[in-house]
Order: structure tokens, then C-alpha cells, then sequence
């Protein structure tokens, strides 16, 4: 929804519409087990942000926790379903020669199921 607000305020052109058409080109380019381990890596890292945050005493103490795990993630690459909700739409909307489904079989299948082993069987089952 809110890619589809972005469209419409017109801000999904020009550079931004060509930054959001090689993001999703490079999102959906890699194969299925490269992309699930992305996955994987991701919300591991999300996962002990959330950890970190609630170990934490203060405000200060929280901002910390969180940024170093997720700025960490942004930094090397690594798939999370919910940011992807966002830019792979962007990159429809801005033109890019790909189809829903291109998108669904080649990122949010194995990036979902990445996300959710991390989360549910990485981090959870260690409690």
C-alpha cells in the first residue's frame, strides 16, 4: 500500500525509479538456497536486535542494541520479508520487466521461509 502511495505522489521516477528497478532486479536475481540463506541471516540478526532491545535498561541502552544488529543486516545485504513488501512493488511500479510471480517464486518465498527458520528455529528454540 504504501509503495502504491510513493507511486501516486509521483515520487517513483527518475533516479529513484532506477534505483528501485535494480534493487528488485538484484533481489530476484540470485537462486533459491542463496536467497533462503539471506533470509536466514537477516531476521537472525532482527531477532537479537529485539533480544538486545528488551535486555537493555534505558533509551540509550535500547538505540544501541538495535542498531548496530540491523544497520549490520542493511549493510551486508541480507533479505527481510517486510522491507521487501516495500522496494520489490516499488520496482513493479517503476517499470521493471518482471512479473508478480517472477517476483514471488525468485524472493518472497525463499526470503519468508529464510525469515521464519531464523526467527522460529535459530533464536526461539534456543529458549
Amino acid at each position: 500500500i504504501f509503495a502504491l502511495l510513493v507511486h501516486a505522489c509521483d515520487m517513483n521516477t527518475g533516479a529513484t525509479a532506477e534505483l528501485a528497478i535494480k534493487i528488485t532486479y538484484r533481489k530476484c536475481s540470485k537462486d533459491f538456497i542463496k536467497t533462503f540463506i539471506k533470509g536466514v541471516g537477516c531476521n537472525w540478526l532482527v531477532c537479537m536486535a529485539v533480544f538486545l532491545c528488551g535486555q537493555a535498561q534505558d533509551m540509550a541502552g535500547k538505540m544501541v542494541a538495535i542498531w548496530f544488529p540491523i544497520s549490520c543486516f542493511v549493510a551486508i545485504g541480507f533479505e527481510h520479508i517486510p522491507a521487501n513488501f516495500f522496494l520489490l512493488p516499488m520496482g513493479l511500479l517503476a517499470g521493471a520487466d518482471l512479473t508478480v510471480w517472477d517476483i514471488f517464486i525468485k524472493n518472497i518465498v525463499p526470503t519468508t521461509l529464510g525469515n521464519f527458520v531464523a526467527g522460529s528455529i535459530f533464536v526461539a528454540l534456543n529458549y
